[in-house]
C-alpha cells in the first residue's frame, strides 16, 4: 500500500494500478485495489470486469463520484447505456457540476439513439468546461451524423485548434469532408486515422466503416465491401453478445410458437384508460433500412402528426410474452388487468419521449416492432400499422453496412449472411402474424414513395384519415433529432440513390441472392 501510495502520489496511475492487480492476485483485498485494478482492465479494454471491480470498490464507497463515473463509462462500452446513464447520474447526484459525467452520460444516450438528449448533456459539459475538448467533439460527431457538415467542420476545427490531433475531432472531421463530397480527401483521412496507436477501439470501427464508405463513392466495391466487413469485425469484438439470443433466431422461435398456437390473442376488446386524447394512433415498423425513418420524419413534418423515433415503448410488454418460450400462449390467456398495467407503462414511456400529444396523430416508429406484433393486436386493437417494403437485396446490403452498436437485435448484422438469414426470418414471422392477427395494415414501398412522394403520402394520409399538407415533402432539415444512419440521408431531402444499389456489389452478395431472390420476386422487384 505504500509503494501503490506513493506512485498515486506521483500522478502514475498505470503503475500503481499494476501494483494493486498484483495485491490482488497475492489475496489481499480493498475498495482502491479493486478500483486501481478497473482502471487497468478499462485501459485493458476489459470493461465487464472493470464494471464487476468499481461496483465492488462503490459498495464500500458509495460517495465516491469518481467512481461512479468509471463505472458509466465501462458500462457504455460494454454496450449497456442504461446502467451506464444510472452510474453517470449517481455520480452527478454527487457532484452536478462534474463535466465528465455529463460526456459520458451523453455518449450513453448517443448509443440509447436519445440524440437530442445527448445533445443537451454535451452542451451542458461545454458549458462546464470549455477547455475539455470531448464535449465539442461529441457535438461534432452528432452533426456529422445528422448530415450538418458545416457545422461538423466548424466545431472540429474549434476542437483541434485547441488540442491538434485530437481523434474524435479528428473523425468528425473526416466525415464532414467525405459527406461534403471529397471522398479521395475522406479517404486519406481515415486511412491515417487508422494508423494511429492512440486511436479508440470504437473510434476505429467507426473509421474503418467511413473507409468503406469513401472507397465506395470511389467506385471501388470490393474494397469498400472488405472495409465494411473489417468495422463490423471490430464492433462485433468490442461488444460480445455471449450466449444472447440473436435477432433471426428469436424471430424463428417465435414463429414455430405462433404457428403453434390453437387460437392467436384476441384484441383487449376493454377500453385502454391511459391513452392521451390523440387522434390516431400508427405503428411504422418493418424491416432496418427498409425506409422507416424517411417515412417517420415526413410524417412528423405534417402539422397533426407526432413521430416517436427508435424508443422501445414496448419493452415491458415484450419482456412478458416474447422472451419466455411460453410467452406468445400467455399473452393469449393475460387478463385484461394484466394488459391495462401494460398500456399504462406504454404511455409512460412514450410520454417521457413526447408529452403533448393532445389532437395529434402519433406515430411509433420502431421496424423491429414487427417481431411485437401480436402485442400491438392485443394491447392497442385500434391503432393503424404501416408496413414499409424495400428490395431486400438494398435492405441486406445497408444493414451490413452501417455500423450500429452491437446488441442482440442487430448482432446479425455484422456479417452479410448473418443480415440476410435476419432478414428472411423476420419477413416469415410477418407473414405467419398477418396470416391469423386482425391488423389494418398499410403496405409502403420505399421506391414508390421516393418516386411519387406526393401520390403515396396521399394516399398514406387516407389510410391514417387526416389530409395532406405540402409541409411533408419540405422534411429534410430536421435529421438532428433522428437517432438512425439514416439522419445524413434524410438531411438531403429525398435520397434515390439508394434504389438498386446492390447491383454494384452483386459479386460480394453472390452466396446470399439464394435466400433473398425469393423474397425480391415476392416483392415484385427484378430478379439479379
Amino acid at each position: 500500500m505504500r509503494a501503490i501510495t506513493a506512485r498515486l502520489q506521483a500522478s502514475d496511475w498505470m503503475g500503481a494500478a499494476a501494483l494493486a492487480e498484483a495485491a490482488l492476485a497475492a489475496g489481499d483485498r480493498g475498495p482502491l485495489l479493486n478500483k486501481l485494478r478497473a482502471l487497468a482492465r478499462h485501459r485493458a479494454g476489459r470493461w465487464v470486469e472493470a464494471a464487476d471491480d468499481l461496483r465492488v470498490a462503490l459498495a464500500a464507497w458509495p460517495q465516491d463520484f469518481s467512481a461512479w463515473n468509471m463505472l458509466g463509462m465501462c458500462e457504455a462500452r460494454a454496450g449497456r447505456p442504461g446502467p451506464a446513464i444510472q452510474a453517470s447520474d449517481r455520480a452527478l447526484a454527487l457532484k452536478p457540476d462534474y463535466a465528465p459525467a455529463l460526456i459520458n452520460k451523453a455518449w450513453a444516450l448517443e448509443l440509447m439513439g436519445e440524440v437530442g438528449a445527448a445533445r443537451a448533456a454535451y452542451l451542458a459539459a461545454e458549458a462546464l468546461d470549455p477547455a475539455d475538448p470531448r464535449a465539442g467533439a461529441g457535438l461534432a460527431l452528432l452533426d456529422a451524423r445528422a448530415g450538418d457538415w458545416g457545422m461538423a467542420r466548424a466545431r472540429a476545427a474549434s476542437v483541434l485548434a485547441r488540442q491538434p490531433g485530437h481523434a474524435a475531432a479528428e473523425v468528425a472531421m473526416a466525415m464532414a469532408v467525405l459527406g461534403e463530397g471529397d471522398a479521395l480527401d475522406g479517404l486519406d483521412r481515415f486511412e491515417r486515422l487508422l494508423s494511429r496507436p492512440d486511436l479508440d477501439p470504437h473510434q476505429a470501427a467507426v473509421a474503418e466503416g467511413q473507409r468503406g464508405d469513401a472507397l465506395d463513392k470511389l467506385g471501388r466495391p470490393a474494397e469498400a465491401f472488405a472495409a465494411f466487413a473489417e468495422a463490423n469485425r471490430r464492433l462485433a469484438a468490442l461488444y460480445p453478445q455471449g450466449e444472447r439470443e440473436s435477432g433471426s433466431a428469436k424471430a424463428r422461435r417465435l414463429a414455430d410458437a405462433f404457428a403453434a398456437l390453437r387460437e392467436p390473442p384476441a384484441p383487449e376488446r376493454s377500453p385502454d384508460p391511459h391513452r392521451p386524447p390523440v387522434t390516431g394512433h400508427v405503428f411504422l415498423l418493418g424491416f432496418p433500412r427498409s425506409g422507416t425513418t424517411l417515412l417517420g420524419q415526413a410524417l412528423d413534418a405534417h402539422p397533426v402528426v407526432t413521430t416517436l423515433d427508435e424508443r422501445e415503448n414496448l419493452a415491458e410488454a415484450a419482456q412478458a410474452f416474447l422472451e419466455p418460450p411460453d410467452g406468445l400462449a400467455r399473452l393469449v390467456e393475460a387478463p385484461s388487468a394484466q394488459i391495462n398495467h401494460l398500456r399504462a407503462t406504454y404511455w409512460r414511456r412514450v410520454a417521457q419521449g413526447a408529452p403533448d400529444l393532445a389532437g395529434k396523430v402519433f406515430v411509433d416508429k420502431l421496424p423491429l416492432n414487427t417481431l411485437g406484433l401480436p402485442l400491438i393486436g392485443r394491447l392497442f386493437p385500434q391503432a393503424k400499422v404501416i408496413f414499409m417494403r424495400r428490395d431486400p437485396r438494398d435492405v441486406v446490403l445497408s444493414s451490413f453496412r452501417q455500423r450500429f452498436v452491437a446488441d442482440p437485435s442487430t448482432a446479425d448484422f455484422a456479417t452479410l449472411a448473418g443480415a440476410a438469414r435476419f432478414y428472411d426470418a423476420v419477413m416469415t414471422l410477418a407473414d405467419v402474424y398477418r396470416a391469423r392477427l386482425p391488423l389494418d395494415i398499410h403496405d409502403q414501398s420505399y421506391e414508390a414513395l421516393t418516386a411519387d412522394f406526393e401520390g403515396q403520402t396521399r394516399a398514406l394520409c387516407a389510410f391514417l384519415g387526416v389530409d395532406w399538407d405540402p409541409a411533408m415533402e419540405a422534411f429534410s432539415g430536421r435529421a438532428k433529432a433522428v437517432a438512425t444512419p439514416s439522419a445524413a440521408q434524410l438531411a438531403r431531402g429525398l435520397y434515390r440513390e439508394g434504389a438498386g444499389k446492390w447491383r454494384r456489389y452483386a459479386a460480394q452478395m453472390r452466396d446470399v441472392l439464394p435466400i433473398l431472390e425469393p423474397w425480391a420476386a415476392r416483392l415484385g422487384y427484378e430478379a439479379a
